[in-house]
């Protein structure tokens, strides 16, 4: 493979290309299920209300109040009620990990002077236990947790109410040897997409997860459903996060997946998800993220070698079906190495696995697919740091596909944004990428996407910066861009925001329009103030003033000795 030697800017860290929404855990006052049906009761007896009623008025005066009622059911106490699919799965998991022979496991995390060990006590399920009704009423769970909407959303809430975080960990370890594992840490998963429910699966939940993956790293389908419930427990939890990592040893047991699963796609994607969690910075809470040292850390794990492999498997010269296996397949493999391509040492590693190259043909066959050619675009802006990728790229005709891309998935807001965001990273400090995008009739397929889409800031935002470096690299970047109406565009975008305010100024400016780069005044109206300055050829009275009772009150104050003063 080609080897990388004069070195460009460093690619950017994967937070900074990536911007991730931040998640936090809403706080609301809630009560418990028992004083809900109390107040129910007291409704019936007391007041005479119709149970329908009584139900209703509970639930208006309790929101009046301020309370949250997601984690209670709302209806009074019937077996209807307690077929709710989380009530009785949860009953189920209680009754599973009562019972069964007592075990006392030992489990080592960390690594260093920082090892510690945990012991678990917890109920092993006989192998030969008949667990049908529970994988059933897990799956049924499960499918509550996932519904879409307020269904959803109040299914995850009861879950987290009713120890539901407690008895899933336990329910792991109690199936560990046991069939009904894989349906376990799939519910488990899903409870997790709740951020309350991932505070609350704690170390405990985290180390049964990791007990999974050791114990059973032979059984694929075990492999896959662990590794998404650890993916599912990092999103929008930096402390689950470097629980998993530094004491749990994630990624190796990602990279371990990796190689001995290489066949089975399920814990490809899985073990994809649990490596971009890893470099998220998505938490609200906290200020500090060390997604950069992880993704170096998942780099030393030796999971490139692993991940370019699986892009190769696709990589057979034809075109897969749109939404297909493969092509999501491929999809996950190459958000996972943007993510992780963080520095310049690992964009060379890429180069001469070869990564680079499979992206490029990715990028030309999947052209009229989105779920493709969008993480292509991704991958390779995020190797495009480096001025000798750049060059390969343009070698490659690239810019020229990105002027299709931009007029052929005109209706993708997503695909456009990563193609911009390619396209800024190709034309920074390089005419010969400028110059052929612009020959390919780059200025007006780029204009035109931002009109397609003005709300979209991070497209418009990028479109900026591409619209600056063509103007500046080439002789006619800013005729071809005046002559498609850049001007009038960039102008109706300063007012969008501060941020874009600024950018689209700066590309007038680099294109010669007339902008004011006067900084106005800022403050508040009456905050203006003008000093008497005095005539400059009057008499100078200053040592009369030093004589008087008030200057030397005021030196005085000011620590200064005036006992020396005549």
């Amino acid at each position: 493979c080609h080897a990388l030697r004069s070195m460009g800017l460093q690619p950017p860290p994967p937070t900074a290309m990536n911007k991730d929404k931040k998640v936090a855990p809403t706080f609301a006052a809630r009560i418990q299920q028992d004083t809900f049906d109390e107040a129910v009761r007291e409704n019936m007896e007391d007041l005479d209300m119709e149970e329908e009623e009584a139900v209703q008025d509970a639930i208006a005066q309790f929101e009046a109040q301020g309370i949250d009622l997601s984690n209670v059911l709302k209806a009074a106490p019937s077996a209807e009620r307690d077929a709710h699919p989380v009530v009785r799965g949860c009953a189920l998991l209680e009754a599973a990990t009562r019972e069964g022979e007592d075990t006392v496991r030992e489990l080592s995390f960390g690594k260093g002077a920082a090892q510690s060990t945990m012991k678990l006590n917890f109920k092993t399920m006989a192998t030969s236990q008949d667990t049908r009704d529970l994988e059933a009423a897990l799956a049924a769970m499960r499918g509550a947790c996932t519904e879409a909407g307020e269904p959803g959303r109040q299914a995850l809430a009861l879950l987290g109410a009713r120890e539901g975080m407690d008895l899933l960990p336990s329910a792991c370890l109690a199936c560990l040897h046991h069939g009904a594992l894989p349906e376990v840490l799939r519910t488990l998963a899903s409870a997790m997409a709740d951020v309350e429910n991932r505070d609350r699966v704690g170390v405990r939940g985290l180390l049964a997860i990791q007990a999974c993956l050791v114990e059973r790293a032979t059984d694929a389908e075990v492999q896959a459903a662990a590794l998404a419930a650890a993916a599912a427990a990092m999103v929008g939890h930096e402390a689950n996060r470097e629980c998993l990592h530094d004491k749990c040893a994630i990624t190796s047991s990602a990279a371990a997946a990796l190689d001995t699963h290489s066949g089975d796609d399920s814990v490809v994607l899985a073990a994809c998800a649990v490596l971009r969690a890893l470099t998220l910075q998505d938490d609200a809470r906290k200020q500090i993220n060390k997604g950069f040292d992880r993704a170096r850390s998942a780099v030393e794990a030796g999971v490139l070698p692993l991940l370019v492999a699986q892009v190769g498997r696709d990589d057979t010269g034809t075109e897969a079906e749109a939404g297909s296996s493969s092509a999501r397949r491929t999809a996950a493999l190459l958000l996972t190495l943007s993510r992780i391509a963080c520095s310049n040492k690992t964009c060379e590693a890429l180069v001469d696995l070869g990564a680079l190259d499979q992206a490029i043909g990715l990028l030309r066959r999947y052209v009229a697919d989105p779920g493709v050619c969008r993480p292509c675009a991704i991958f390779l802006s995020a190797l495009a740091g480096n001025d000798d990728v750049k060059q390969r790229l343009s070698e490659a005709q690239v810019p020229e596909v990105t002027s299709a891309l931009l007029s052929g998935h005109l209706e993708s807001s997503g695909t456009l944004d990563a193609v911009a965001q390619l396209l800024t990273a190709l034309t920074t400090r390089h005419t010969a990428n400028c110059e052929a995008f612009l020959a390919a009739g780059g200025a007006e397929t780029l204009l035109a996407a931002m009109r397609h889409h003005p709300r979209h800031a991070g497209l418009n935002k990028r479109g900026c910066l591409t619209c600056r470096n063509l103007a500046v690299r080439t002789e006619d970047g800013t005729r071809l861009l005046l002559d498609q109406g850049a001007e009038p565009l960039l102008r109706e975008l300063m007012g969008k925001s501060a941020e874009m305010h600024d950018l689209a100024k700066a590309a007038l400016r680099d294109m010669h329009r007339d902008v004011s780069l006067a900084q106005p005044w800022k403050g508040m109206p009456g905050e203006s103030y003008m000093l008497e300055q005095g005539d400059a050829n009057g008499e100078n009275r200053f040592s009369q003033y030093l004589d008087t009772p008030e200057a030397r009150a005021a030196m005085e104050a000011a620590g200064f000795d005036t006992s020396q003063m005549v």
